[in-house]
């Protein structure tokens, strides 16, 4: 329980501080906290549950989508304005890092292994604000039709 709340502290922290890096309106540091913030949660909880990065990263990115457009429409930002910073604990630079330096070791079992999780980490991501962009319109259909 303490690992969860020192990272959730930490993703919070970096997707305010890539927010001011990425010079988003000041009004929407606090959506890129808490969007950030409950993304990593979920993120966390889920991987404990299931140990797979590609469900994980994809809830996570439908909650960035979903939170975030609350966000921006309640702002009157662009929603990209929001991702920015929410998506930055999510993204896998790590491990792309990681798999380039490991080319110095000739083993390309283990290059290769990193630059697969890494891609399967970028398109959980982006189907994850995929899906969300559909359940944001569906979403959309249903308030406008009551």
């Amino acid at each position: 329980m303490e690992k969860l709340i020192i990272s959730t502290f930490l993703a919070i922290l970096s997707s305010m501080s890539f927010g001011i890096i990425a010079n988003v309106p000041k009004r929407a540091l606090l959506g890129n906290a808490v969007t950030g913030g409950l993304s990593w949660i979920l993120y966390y909880l889920i991987n404990e549950l299931t140990r797979s990065i590609v469900i994980s990263n994809m809830t996570a990115a439908i909650i960035i989508g979903v939170v975030g457009l609350l966000f921006a429409q309640k702002l009157k930002l662009p929603v990209s304005t929001i991702y920015v910073g929410s998506l930055i604990s999510l993204v896998p630079g790590g491990m792309a890092f990681t798999s380039i330096t490991m080319i110095h070791d000739n083993n390309i079992t283990v290059v290769l292994s990193y630059v697969f999780n890494t891609l399967l980490v970028a398109i959980s991501l982006a189907v994850g604000l995929g899906v969300a962009n559909q359940i944001n319109k569906y979403l959309l259909k249903i308030i406008m039709s009551s």
